[in-house]
């Protein structure tokens, strides 16, 4: 598995442009976990973390756009997350499903509350 660069062209340093168009849902929220995705597009991630996190992670982002040592600094915030995703949704491959892809979900909103399990 090799790590991918953090330089994506492509990557919406707002984080809100109008490249990430989802089809179906009557909500935001519910276009963003649950419609169905056009190919090529971006997304918003439905996710929370803490204050402190995200605070690292806006200050690391700028930390590896500042230093020279850096070969391919990230080009935004969005495409950092973008790369430390990938990076772990193929470790969680790679660990739990033999290298492959999970299955695709059943049903394709994802559902809210506790943990599925």
């Amino acid at each position: 598995m090799s790590p991918k660069p953090f330089g994506d062209k492509d990557a919406d340093s707002s984080g809100g442009g109008a490249g990430g168009r989802t089809t179906g849902g009557s909500s935001i929220l519910g276009k963003l976990i649950g419609g169905q995705q056009v190919p090529g597009g971006k997304s918003k991630v439905p996710a929370y973390v803490s204050n402190d996190l995200l605070e690292r992670l806006r200050d690391t982002v700028v930390g590896l756009q500042r230093n020279p040592d850096v070969e391919i600094p990230p080009v935004s915030l969005s495409a950092f997350v973008e790369a430390a995703i990938a990076l772990a949704v193929e470790e969680a491959e790679e660990q739990h499903n033999g290298g492959r892809r999970f299955p695709s979900r059943p049903n394709a909103k994802l559902k809210t509350g506790p943990p599925v399990g």
